[in-house]
C-alpha cells in the first residue's frame, strides 16, 4: 500500500503493481459514516432474525457465484497462496450456509419463574465499529459483519487498507441483498484514526478489533481518554466523562502444539506443517511453539523436515504453490532478525532460515528446555512470529509439557496430539480459548465460538453475535 494522505492504493503482493485505488477517509468522513449507520440502526432493529438470515443466505449465494473473483482478490491483495485462498473462501461459504446456527443463539428463551413467566431476550447495542486484519481479509470481515448485522446492529467496517478489496465487495453484496439503507458502512480511514473515532464517537456502542496485543492494550488505555489542545496549544492528556463503549478485542497468539508419546505421528506432522506454515505462517491461530515428548522427538523432527521441504514457496497465483509472499516488508525483516537472535540466544536451526524478498521459507528452531526455563527467555519463544518461523522444545513428562505450554502471556489456543484420555486430561490444564485434540489448529466449526484469554483477548471463546447483543430479562406476572 502506498503511503498517501488522500488515497489507499493496493498492490499485488507478488508483482508489486497497483491493482486498485480508493479515496482515503479522514476522521470527518468516518464520523459521517458513523452518523449514517446510526440513522440506519432503527431500520435494522425492526427486522426479524429470519429476515437478517435471508440477507446472509443471499450473500452466500453470490459468494459462490463469485468464488473465483474472491479467490483472486485474496491472492493478489493478501499474497495468499491459491490453496489457502480456496480454503478461506470455502470457510466463508460454509458460514453463510449454516448461519442459522448463530441466529438461533439470540432467539428468546423462556426461563423458570416462582410465579408467572421469565423471558430472556438478546437486544442489539446499536452501532458496531469494526477494524479487521489483512491476513484473512474475507473470513474475519464476513464473520464479524454478519454477527453484528445478524444481531440487529448497524455496522461500520474498516478493513485492512493493505487488502480491502474482499471487504469492499462483501459490503456491496450485502447492500444488494436487501440490507436496510445506510445500516452497513465501509471506511478506508487509517487504523489509528478509525480506533480513535470508534472509541470517542458517542454514536458507537461497540468497538470490535482484531490486532496484535500491543495495539489491543493501547485501545484499553485510550477508552475514556482523548488528546485536547491546552491553552498554549500543547497536547494535554485529560480524563473526560463519557459513555462506556463495549470493547471486544481479538488479539495475538503464540499457541503451543503438544505431541505426546503414542500420538499418530503422521497425523501430527501433517497438522504441524499445515497448521504452522499455511498462509506463510500469518495466522494468530497457527501452531507456533512445538512441544514434543522425548522418545518420538527425532522421528517428529525428521518427518516435519521432509514435509516442510515438500512445500512449494513462490508465485501465489500458481495452483501448486503452498506458501506465498509475506504481506508486509517489515514482517520479512522481523523474521530475519528473529532467526539471528534465536541462534544467538541458544537456538539450533533444524531446517529453513532462508529469506528471498518477498518470501520467507519454512523454518524451525530448536531450544533446549533448560534454556527456555532460564532468564531472559529467547525472544522467539516470548513473541508471536507472524511468518513461517516456529520453535521446538523437547520435554520428558506431561507435567513439564504443561509448564512449557503455560509459559506464555498468550491464551488463544492450543493443540494436543496423543492418546485421547491423556490428551483430554492435559487439555483441561491449559489456559486457552480453545484446545484441539488430535486435530490441527486451523480446524473450525462454523457454529462454535472463538476467542482467547490473557493477552489474546478479554472474553475467551465467545460467539460474536452474543458479544454485540445484550441480555434483557422480562418478567410477566
Amino acid at each position: 500500500m502506498s503511503v498517501d494522505a488522500e488515497f489507499v492504493r493496493v498492490h499485488d503482493k507478488f508483482t508489486g503493481r497497483v491493482t486498485a485505488e480508493w479515496p482515503r477517509d479522514d476522521r470527518a468522513a468516518l464520523a459521517g459514516k458513523i452518523g449514517r449507520a446510526a440513522a440506519g440502526f432503527p431500520l435494522v432493529r425492526r427486522t426479524t432474525p429470519e429476515e437478517r438470515l435471508e440477507i446472509v443466505r443471499r450473500v452466500g449465494v453470490e459468494l459462490e457465484r463469485e468464488r473465483e473473483r474472491f479467490i483472486g482478490l485474496l491472492v493478489v491483495e493478501a499474497g495468499q497462496a491459491r490453496k489457502f485462498a480456496v480454503w478461506e473462501v470455502e470457510r466463508v461459504i460454509g458460514q453463510a450456509r449454516h448461519f442459522d446456527q448463530l441466529i438461533d443463539l439470540i432467539r428468546p428463551v423462556e426461563l423458570p419463574a416462582a410465579s408467572g413467566r421469565n423471558l430472556l431476550l438478546r437486544e442489539p447495542y446499536g452501532v458496531v465499529g469494526v477494524i479487521t486484519p489483512r491476513n484473512t481479509p474475507l473470513l474475519v470481515p464476513f464473520y464479524t459483519l454478519f454477527s453484528a448485522l445478524g444481531g440487529g446492529n448497524a455496522v461500520v467496517l474498516r478493513p485492512s487498507t493493505l487488502a480491502p478489496g474482499p471487504a469492499v465487495r462483501l459490503v456491496e453484496l450485502t447492500v444488494a441483498a436487501g440490507c436496510p439503507a445506510d445500516a452497513v458502512q465501509l471506511s478506508t480511514a487509517d487504523g489509528d484514526t478509525a480506533a480513535r473515532e470508534f472509541i470517542e464517537n458517542p454514536l458507537v456502542n461497540v468497538f470490535m478489533t482484531y490486532s496484535n496485543s500491543g495495539l489491543g492494550k493501547e485501545n484499553v488505555i485510550k477508552m475514556g481518554r482523548y488528546l485536547e489542545g491546552g491553552a498554549a496549544g500543547e497536547g494535554i492528556l485529560r480524563r473526560v466523562p463519557g459513555k462506556l463503549t463495549k470493547y471486544v478485542p481479538e488479539l495475538a497468539g503464540n499457541d503451543p502444539f503438544i505431541v505426546l508419546a503414542g500420538a499418530d505421528l503422521d497425523r501430527a506432522v501433517q497438522a504441524a506443517a499445515w497448521g504452522g506454515f499455511a498462509n506463510a505462517g500469518q495466522l494468530c491461530i497457527s501452531a507456533k511453539r512445538l512441544l514434543v515428548q522425548a522418545g518420538i522427538a527425532e522421528q517428529f523432527k525428521e518427518r516435519l523436515r521432509e514435509a516442510a521441504a515438500g512445500l512449494k514457496v513462490g508465485d501465489p497465483h500458481r495452483p501448486d504453490t503452498d506458501i506465498g509472499p509475506l504481506g508486509r516488508p517489515e514482517s520479512l525483516a522481523r523474521a530475519v532478525v528473529h532467526v539471528k537472535k534465536a541462534l544467538a540466544q541458544g537456538g539450533r536451526l533444524v531446517f529453513g532460515g532462508q529469506a528471498a524478498d518477498p518470501f520467507f521459507y519454512p523454518t524451525l528452531i530448536e531450544f533446549d528446555r533448560e534454556r527456555i526455563k532460564g532468564s531472559p527467555k529467547p525472544d522467539l519463544w516470548r513473541e508471536e512470529s507472524f511468518a513461517p518461523l516456529r520453535t521446538l522444545v523437547i520435554f520428558d513428562t506431561v507435567e513439564e509439557a504443561v509448564q512449557l505450554a503455560e509459559d506464555s502471556p498468550y491464551g488463544l489456543g492450543a493443540a494436543v496430539f496423543g492418546p485421547e484420555k491423556e490428551a483430554l486430561a492435559l487439555a483441561g490444564r491449559l489456559t486457552a480459548g480453545r484446545v484441539m485434540i488430535n486435530e490441527g489448529p486451523l480446524y473450525g466449526d462454523n457454529h462454535l465460538p472463538v476467542g482467547g484469554v490473557k493477552d489474546s483477548g478479554l472474553y475467551g471463546a465467545t460467539h460474536k453475535i452474543q458479544e454485540v447483543t445484550y441480555q434483557k430479562r422480562i418478567h410477566i406476572a
